[in-house]
């Protein structure tokens, strides 16, 4: 199949579209529970089927994959990943850092990312070989070493499963914005657990784009191949620049048990 020239002004568009459905909903949904600690809005809904006929019309022969309606095609060589709103929890508590985020894989490699935070009108996506921030060229900023005021990024509840030897940790409640913000430079690396495809898919093509790297604690490269892209991921994955990688896997630390609330 011959490489694929996406139209990423075109999928801006979409995305921007997206958002302001995002927008109007905002501060104003009741959510509801697919689980513990797992909602979904009518915004998620809305924006995922606005996103799956936009694919549909312009890529008719590429498979999906979407956070709240499943799998479609997804044997094709092309597979678009869709999370509508990654942060849904900040979404519906009126927290602003919830973002909306595709990715675009080619024969399971990640050839496409955007992440967009609506309310910030803040920008991260691949175009070609490079990735954008803000209309800004960033490609080669990943921190490839620490510094006394580094931070790395993960998920608010990753201290009650793993123990991390890092002086300063960040959440902002979307693991798609912490992949955003390390291939920018702010942070020096990005860590989820137990995530599924569509929270990082777009990350992993940052990391692709800058020479960067997504590793399990074993230190295995993580292949999206080797998983079931409709299902968690169990364990943590580690991005960053591969000295960054290498150097910070050592420092994490499954705990022997996860710490729960206190009886109240």
């Amino acid at each position: 199949m011959p490489t694929l020239a996406l139209n990423v002004d075109e999928i801006r568009r979409w995305i921007a579209e997206a958002g302001a459905i995002a927008r109007h909903y905002f501060g104003r949904v009741k959510p509801e529970w697919k689980g513990v600690a797992d909602p979904v809005t009518a915004a998620d809904r809305e924006i995922e089927q606005l996103l799956k006929r936009c694919i549909r019309d312009a890529y008719p022969d590429h498979g999906l994959v979407g956070e709240e309606y499943g799998s479609e095609r997804a044997d094709r060589d092309y597979l678009w990943i869709i999370d509508p709103i990654d942060g849904t929890r900040a979404f519906v508590g009126g927290l602003p850092s919830w973002c909306i985020t595709i990715a675009l894989l080619h024969r399971s490699v990640p050839v496409f990312g955007l992440v967009h935070i609506p309310l910030y009108d803040d920008w991260t996506f691949s175009d070609g070989d490079d990735v954008i921030c803000n209309g800004e060229v960033i490609t080669g900023r990943l921190a490839k070493r620490w510094q006394i005021d580094s931070y790395v990024m993960w998920r608010s509840d990753a201290p009650s499963v793993y123990e991390l030897r890092f002086t300063r940790t960040l959440s902002m409640s979307s693991a798609a914005a912490h992949f955003a913000y390390t291939a920018r430079g702010t942070a020096v690396a990005a860590l989820t657990h137990d995530a599924f495809v569509w929270d990082f898919a777009a990350g992993a093509a940052f990391m692709a784009k800058q020479g960067g790297e997504v590793r399990f604690l074993s230190g295995e490269l993580f292949d999206f191949a080797a998983v079931d892209l409709t299902q968690r991921i169990k364990g943590m994955v580690v991005a960053g620049h591969p000295d960054v990688v290498r150097r910070l896997i050592p420092l994490i630390t499954p705990r022997d048990k996860p710490v729960h609330h206190p009886d109240w």
